[in-house]
């Protein structure tokens, strides 16, 4: 005879030898007793709990010579048919394969044939949730009203995909994943049975890695058996499953508590390069972190990590950690799950990962102190709250200058207009920013003096605090570093190689979003404001136009140059643009003579239309 595998050798044949499943077992028990079948029944519930077997439990019952009878005699003709498969009246089909509405179809056919040499013609449609709709429609009528003596399994993992008519047709009956104890039990028979010998370690790791399922356990069960011909030790079990050791867990942890970063990025390089599953390495992490939570809770935390494996690290790490950081640490070992599903190099990610742990249980939490009531942070913003600006205020002078014909310097044009957009007030320099309600004349909140080193002190977790709300605009903000605080203005800087991410964190939606987390850790409104870094004594900045668009970004020596009012000067806002379209740049000054007139721009025009001509270009207006 042909081997047959753990599960299929040691398949319950009754109800009592089931494990687990008992609000299943016992309904269906009182109803083969009592005589009382439905003519359509619904498994429902994950893989390997039970539903197959079930459905030939009931099969078997329902076929017994002795019925009605709660649990199948297993002697009988029909009862050893069944077991061995080769009963005419119980068909299995699986609707993974026979899907379509023709299989649907011969199936009603067959179901108007009187059984053969059973009471009952039992169908068992595994996996029905594949069933097409068309089949499912055609199935229907047949389900609801089937020809005496008929019986329908329907087996699923899935029940969801199941139309509503399909189900409503059915008795319903949901599995349930296994606990560890369960399988553990189920183990221990199995190997009581095979005459085998294995660690106590050993059976309780093979319980926890089947995630509830049986069959899976014995899966493993089987691979380990097939290792060693010896007795079966937890060492195997991990060598087979990936499994990473319980001590190298709680190391980690350590590393992770004890702020070493040295030596929890060489545990995670003897993790991955030992073959180790790194994805039941971060399922045992947010295990043994979720089960912290409930430290407050007496003896629940450590008894729920006691079948797993995990009492020790819960006992020695109690009361350690605030809740309020294990909670994001749950959540970073989560997202950190999702990111290695898909990750080239996993050791980079597991890395990185264990850096912002790090960061994290030793940063300091972003939250209001606890002596200070919501109504207290809201009066102080109202106190705090900045006055809008005028709308005179910003549109007047411009219009002033115009009707005067003054010659208003790129410098005040670029830098100085305040702005307002959606009530948030901010300037274009430093020299430019007015004085706010509550402030000093050096622009300084006397009551938080100390607030720009809190705010440099926290930076990493305000881009923390920002990631969590909006992943894109913290990276735009990763690269920034804090810069200046002036008044409520906190100032920013980017390298110039970083124009894009200044240009982007400016942007309405990801700049609300920051000023929303820093008025959150200041409490108190703050506006935000990017610049670039000083270079050789030149602070290029970017400021904003009164209607909210980006004006660019000028050098100090090109300010001078451009707030000169003599007549064709390049500071002029009408020869600006010239100068941007046509002027070939500093060599053709040295050409005029260094000069800076009218003439010599009409000299340059011809030079420029030969250019044009040259490259079949065209003169854009810059306006």
């Amino acid at each position: 005879m042909a081997y047959l595998s753990l599960y299929r050798r040691h398949r319950p044949l009754t109800f009592t030898d089931m494990s687990g499943q008992d609000h299943i077992t016992r309904t269906l028990s009182n109803a083969l007793s009592s005589g009382r079948l439905a003519h359509a029944y619904l498994f429902c519930g994950p893989r390997g709990t039970g539903k197959t077997t079930v459905a030939k439990i009931l099969a078997r019952a329902v076929n017994c010579e002795q019925y009605p009878v709660s649990e199948p005699c297993g002697t009988c003709v029909p009862c050893r048919n069944i077991a061995a498969g080769v009963s005419m009246d119980v068909i299995e089909m699986d609707a993974a394969s026979n899907r379509g509405i023709d299989e649907i179809r011969e199936l009603r056919e067959r179901t108007r044939y009187a059984s053969g040499e059973n009471r009952f013609k039992v169908y068992i449609i595994d996996e029905a949730h594949m069933l097409t709709a068309e089949a499912c429609n055609a199935f229907l009528k047949t389900l609801e009203e089937p020809p005496p003596n008929v019986i329908f399994i329907l087996a699923t993992t899935d029940p969801s995909r199941l139309p509503s008519t399909i189900v409503s047709r059915c008795q319903r009956f949901d599995f349930h994943l296994l606990t560890v104890d369960q399988i553990r039990d189920r183990i221990e028979h199995i190997l009581e049975q095979e005459n085998r010998q294995s660690d106590l370690e050993a059976v309780n790791l093979m319980a926890r890695l089947a995630d509830g399922s049986l069959r899976d356990a014995l899966g493993i069960l089987e691979q380990c058996s097939a290792y060693s011909e010896e007795k079966i030790s937890a060492e195997h079990v991990r060598i087979v499953t990936g499994a990473t050791r319980t001590e190298t867990i709680e190391a980690l942890i350590r590393a992770a508590v004890e702020n070493d970063p040295d030596e929890g990025l060489n545990i995670i390089e003897q993790v991955v390069y030992s073959g180790r599953d790194l994805q039941l390495l971060l399922r045992d992490l947010t295990f043994v972190f979720g089960r912290l939570l409930l430290q407050g809770e007496g003896e629940a935390g450590f008894n729920a990590g006691k079948s797993q494996g995990f009492e020790s690290v819960l006992q020695n790490y109690r009361g350690k950690i605030k809740r309020e950081l294990i909670l994001e640490a749950v959540e970073l070992l989560h997202e950190t799950g999702n990111e290695l599903r898909h990750a080239r190099f996993p050791q980079f990610i597991l890395e990185v990962s264990f850096i912002r742990l790090l960061r994290l249980l030793h940063g300091q939490h972003l939250e209001v102190p606890a002596d200070v009531t919501e109504e207290a942070v809201v009066d102080r913003q109202e106190e705090l709250a900045p006055k809008k600006w005028p709308q005179e205020a910003v549109v007047a002078p411009a219009a002033k200058d115009k009707s005067q014909g003054a010659k208003k310097p790129v410098e005040d044009t670029y830098d100085t207009a305040p702005t307002q957009e959606d009530g948030v007030v901010s300037t274009g320099s430093s020299s430019g920013t007015s004085q706010l309600p509550g402030e000093d004349e050096n622009g300084d909140l006397s009551p938080e003096s100390d607030l720009f080193a809190r705010l440099k002190e926290d930076w990493p977790r305000i881009i923390q605090e920002v990631k969590k709300k909006q992943k894109s605009t913290a990276a735009w903000l990763e690269p920034a570093r804090l810069e200046d605080l002036r008044g409520r203005l906190v100032c920013i800087s980017y390298p110039p190689e970083y124009n894009i991410h200044q240009l982007r964190i400016m942007e309405s939606s990801h700049r609300k979003l920051v000023e929303e987390v820093l008025s959150a850790f200041c409490h108190l409104p703050v506006n935000l404001k990017a610049e670039f870094e000083q270079e050789q004594g030149k602070a290029e900045t970017t400021g904003w136009s009164n209607e909210g668009s980006l004006t660019g970004k000028i050098s100090e020596s090109d300010r001078v140059k451009e707030s000169s009012p003599e007549e064709g000067s390049p500071g002029k806002r009408s020869d600006l643009a010239d100068e941007t379209s046509d002027s070939p740049g500093p060599e053709a000054d040295k050409k005029s003579g260094g000069g800076s007139t009218g003439e010599s721009s009409k000299k340059t025009a011809p030079s420029a239309e030969e250019a044009m001509q040259l490259f079949g270009g065209k003169l854009i207006d810059p306006e």
